[in-house]
């Protein structure tokens, strides 16, 4: 073999390993640190998917979640967060958590309280995010269920367009046939099955922003 034939082999074998580490590094982000994610439908406005002064009901924003932040920690009331749902592990969710493991939640009047752990007073729960048509407009969801009973290691959420979306009110069920009273666990989403908080909307380009996350004083 020739110095010339083992320069280019020593190269070939040099650009392998390196697009190897490259192509392991990029699998390791994505699947423990960020990933992209698409934002579909109004669930969310005006959060996200608020585009041109409107909410938009399609594909919209595009953002970068964070997927590390709960490997040292849990989900918190306030934080936005991809998830599946367990009635349909096929496809992800994006929704606000509400309600954390162990609490109670009540939709009353058009408003959430809660019933905290190791409590019996429930207060209610001050969404300033809200748009002046969700404010005070929280309904129960093609049922009659107003109390959820958050079990441990799961999480009770809503979108913040509470007129258009389908979360933990309907055990993220779109239509009226829904069976959500006879399988209440249903409604709650399993700690494993979130996939991690929203950080970043990058797309489009005049609505890049860090995403707020609340941060209740009760």
């Amino acid at each position: 073999m020739t110095e010339k034939t083992k320069k280019i082999l020593l190269w070939i074998l040099d650009l392998a390993i390196n697009m190897a580490i490259i192509a392991g590094l990029v699998i390791i982000i994505q699947t423990w640190i960020i990933a992209p994610f698409d934002v579909s439908g109004a669930s969310m406005c005006n959060t996200l998917n608020f585009i041109n002064n409107e909410c938009h009901n399609g594909y919209g924003e595009k953002i970068i979640i964070n997927e590390a932040t709960y490997l040292t920690g849990d989900p918190e009331r306030g934080d936005i967060v991809v998830f599946k749902a367990p009635s349909d592990e096929s496809k992800y969710f994006i929704k606000r958590i509400i309600g954390l493991p162990g609490e109670t939640v009540e939709i009353k009047n058009g408003e959430v309280y809660i019933t905290k752990v190791n409590s019996d007073k429930s207060e209610k729960l001050n969404e300033e995010y809200l748009n002046t048509e969700n404010k005070g407009n929280t309904k129960t969801y093609f049922s009659d269920m107003s109390i959820f009973k958050v079990p441990e290691s799961r999480y009770f959420v809503l979108g913040d367009n509470r007129r258009a979306s389908t979360d933990s009110r309907s055990c993220f069920e779109g239509n009226i046939s829904i069976n959500c009273p006879e399988n209440p666990d249903k409604a709650f989403v399993p700690r494993k099955n979130i996939r991690g908080k929203t950080w970043i909307v990058w797309w489009p380009i005049q609505n890049i922003r860090l995403i707020q996350h609340e941060d209740y004083q009760n």
